[in-house]
């Protein structure tokens, strides 16, 4: 089994490395980065691709690739699994991995990012590693957007209920909050009006 190129044998010691790497890495660094985030079923990829089309550049969700992935080679991939230590694990990794390959000094828009791995742990009933708290703090975004839920929709790859929608967009925003950041709201609108919303709130390419 393969993760993006990464052999499952060769995890641990990868692992480790990032991991070491995290921990030399200053608190707080400053980038030219935003984020958006929010529970699934939120519209946030939706406005995020309407920005990708106007020349904004968009950081996906490296998460539901990975899952999407997992899916395509016929692999069940169930609330359980995506709720489990190693899953986590796994997405914290290439979450991180990722971040630290790209220019601070680049204007990237993210599809979630390392401090929204908090929530989902807590979510998920899981522990919350000293690395993943580290990592939330190692990054400083200039502006986060928080979208509120919108109609929950099945769409193949999502596992949660609108119980867990609720819950996360609540731990996404105390999230947030504990780690010095105040959300920008994006309410639940049209596409057209949240849309013009971040515009007024990005700056000019």
């Amino acid at each position: 089994m393969n993760m993006k190129g990464i052999e499952i044998k060769d995890f641990e010691k990868r692992y480790k490395e990032l991991i070491e790497k995290l921990y030399d890495h200053p608190l707080w660094m400053d980038t030219n980065w935003f984020l958006a985030t929010g529970a699934p079923s939120s519209g946030k990829s939706t406005s995020l691709r309407r920005l990708q089309k106007e020349g904004f550049k968009v950081n996906p969700d490296i998460s539901r690739d990975y899952i999407v992935d997992i899916k395509k080679r016929g692999i069940s991939f169930e609330k359980d699994i995506l709720y489990s230590v190693e899953t986590q694990k796994i997405l914290f990794y290439l979450m991180t991995h990722d971040a630290f390959q790209l220019n601070r000094s680049d204007m990237i828009i993210h599809d979630y990012s390392l401090p929204d791995n908090i929530a989902f742990l807590i979510l998920g009933g899981l522990p919350v590693p000293e690395e993943v708290k580290r990592s939330a703090m190692s990054f400083r975004f200039r502006k986060v957007f928080l979208f509120e839920p919108l109609e929950l929709v099945k769409d193949g790859v999502r596992t949660e209920d609108r119980e867990d929608q609720a819950r996360l967009f609540k731990l996404l925003q105390e999230t947030y909050i504990s780690i010095g950041y105040d959300p920008v709201l994006v309410k639940s609108d049209t596409i057209e009006n949240r849309h013009r919303f971040l515009l007024k709130n990005l700056p000019e390419l």
